[in-house]
């Protein structure tokens, strides 16, 4: 039997699926500067911002940091395109919208990813925010010229006027000597604020509108800039141009028994040895519990420092590189870091199944200098044990009891989550009456409550935005917080999607009701029985005014909407070191959450 080998795309894709670290990589940095193509309507600024109900207009500060795309009827605005060309990279950006605007990322000026203000759509299309635009065929009749695009997997974009993130891992289309293209282009993965939204997405050509309508080994980023008003900031590639690294000249002598420490092997003699060309070409000689210790080159493109995964499913692994030898197993695999020098380096494994149930085979995988993490070797068990998600169906689980873990706090016994049929969600924490969690597009995955023994966990499928850490509420006039608190359940009101959330704070009975505006652009929430003071609606230290009643919270990419003249201004304070946005209250409170 042969181990399983799952190299090449199976084997980037499954790196990213497991998450794998990868040695640190230097980014490239770009600003305005590194573009070329600027017809005058980009500038760079300190500052910008835009009001969600004016379109297609954003407002800019001075300063650096930000190069903002600002058109007028005189300049309607042009594209932008680096003066460097790339292959294979890691794409990290920041970009701000302004309502009804509609810009695109280029990579290699071919391959389009849209930029749209898609905020409460809820069906994408490949023309929505963070889609693939399609590809275009003019001799077709209308209506059928469009082909090959693809719609992100949900919309997880943010409001108009709030800094949206896109991170892209890209993998050029491949060529041989004779310049005939061998492999199309890919995106590997594509994330819109932290959501998946393509991964493993294989594009056959140019989409439409591209620089060279023909793939190409290099090409530069290109963003639109003749649709309307954009800005971006913190935009940073990281190239990946070495040769995937190999394994060679293996050795290996196999051990019967289960052998859980190097001093069970003195004495014992190998029961099967050889030499083969690659680590794919080892035979599983034994079918019982055993150690095989390996030793091979392993040749790389640059010198470097490079980090080496090596876990072996259901049993101990160890490795060593150079001159060093292995001195102990390990049960939960092996990370390490190595200089390793241009061309071949010895390296050793032990790969001990120690168990009846440890599968043959190990994950193997490396990352340095221009490489991304790539895996050598996937045995069986790896390339198969992705547990098949359990997600919650909105429809016909509107409303989820779990835990929630919520950062820099414990882990939250009493969330319920509640869904929409607009794609608005949010969670709030019975112990303490907080809302804590607003969210866009699809609703939860259980996998970690509902697996095997689960934890009770359940995560937020969308773009989450963590509104407060968990903490009693009380109005008073000094901001401070009450421990007297006892949570009465909840009630669905009929007919809606409300719900009102009851609770007695020193014996005052609380009613919080949270409503999903029918707009599908936010929630409203109002709370009475609270009395009067002070009354905290998120985290956070800035305020940014809009217009009267309507204020942006930087920290957390939410408007606010409060009626400002009955009750007065929000205000940011701090409160035993923490930082919130607060709400003045008389006896109540009503506010609107746009997200």
């Amino acid at each position: 039997m042969i181990l399983n080998k799952h190299v090449g795309l199976f084997a980037t894709a499954f790196a990213l699926q497991l998450g794998i670290v990868q040695a640190q990589q230097n980014p490239v940095t770009l600003d305005l500067s590194s573009f070329e193509g600027n017809k005058g309507s980009w500038t760079e600024v300190g500052k910008v911002w835009a009001n969600p109900t004016i379109p297609n207009e954003l407002q800019a500060a001075d300063g650096s940091g930000v190069f903002a795309n600002l058109p007028t009827k005189k300049n309607p605005g042009a594209d932008i395109v680096t003066k460097d060309k790339y292959g294979d990279l890691d794409l990290s950006l920041e970009y701000m919208v302004a309502p009804g605007s509609n810009s695109g990322v280029y990579l290699q000026g071919n391959y389009e990813i849209q930029i749209l203000d898609s905020w409460t759509t809820t069906t994408t299309k490949p023309g929505d925010n963070g889609g693939i635009y399609q590809r275009w065929d003019e001799s077709k009749p209308e209506g059928q010229k469009g082909y090959q695009g693809y719609a992100p997997r949900q919309n997880a974009s943010k409001a108009p006027g709030v800094w949206q993130k896109l991170e892209v891992s890209f993998q050029a289309a491949k060529f041989d000597a004779s310049g005939s293209k061998i492999e199309n282009a890919r995106f590997l993965s594509v994330k819109l604020n932290g959501v998946t939204i393509h991964e493993n997405l294989e594009v056959f050509g140019p989409t439409r509108g591209s620089m060279t309508g023909k793939d190409v080994a290099e090409g530069p980023l290109r963003i639109q800039g003749d649709h309307g008003a954009v800005a971006f900031r913190n935009v940073e590639i990281i190239p990946f141009n070495a040769k995937t690294p190999t394994v060679s000249n293996v050795s290996y002598e196999t051990y019967q028994g289960s052998i859980n420490n190097l001093e069970e092997l003195a004495g014992k003699t190998a029961v099967a040895k050889g030499t083969v060309a690659t680590l794919s070409e080892v035979p599983a000689s034994v079918s019982d519990v055993n150690l095989t210790k390996y030793t091979a080159n392993l040749n790389v493109d640059e010198p470097g420092e490079y980090q080496i995964t090596l876990q072996v499913p259901g049993g101990l692994a160890g490795f060593a590189a150079g001159a060093e030898s292995i001195s102990s197993l390990s049960d939960r695999g092996v990370r390490v870091r190595k200089q390793l020098k241009a061309g071949d380096n010895t390296i050793q494994i032990i790969a001990s199944k120690n168990r009846n149930w440890s599968v043959d085979g190990f994950n193997l995988s490396i990352s340095g200098p221009g490489l991304r993490s790539t895996d050598l070797l996937v045995s069986e068990a790896g390339a198969s044990q992705a547990t098949d998600p359990i997600l919650v169906d909105a429809d016909e689980t509107p409303v989820l009891r779990s835990f929630r873990d919520y950062p820099g706090s414990k882990r939250l016994s009493h969330v319920v989550s509640v869904a929409s049929e607009e794609q608005v969600n949010y969670a709030y924490d019975m112990e303490t009456g907080t809302l804590i969690q607003v969210w866009r597009g699809e609703f939860l995955d259980a996998t970690p409550m509902w697996n095997s023994r689960g934890n009770g966990v359940s995560v937020p499928r969308g773009a989450v935005i963590n509104l407060s850490a968990p903490a009693v509420n009380a109005v008073n006039s000094d901001y401070s917080a009450s421990e007297e608190f006892r949570t009465k359940g909840y009630q669905l009101m009929d007919g809606s999607e409300d719900i009102v959330f009851s609770y007695l704070l020193a014996d005052q009975a609380v009613k919080d009701e949270i409503k999903i505006l029918e707009s599908g652009k936010g929630i409203n929430r109002s709370v009475s029985g609270i009395g009067t003071g002070y009354y905290k609606v998120a985290a956070g230290t800035e305020i940014q005014r809009i217009n009267k009643g309507y204020y942006l919270l930087p920290e957390t990419g939410v408007y606010l909407q409060y009626d400002e003249a009955t009750f007065g201004a929000p205000v940011a304070h701090s409160v035993d070191g923490t930082a919130g946005i607060f709400l003045p209250a008389k006896g109540n409170i009503v506010y609107n959450l746009l997200f």
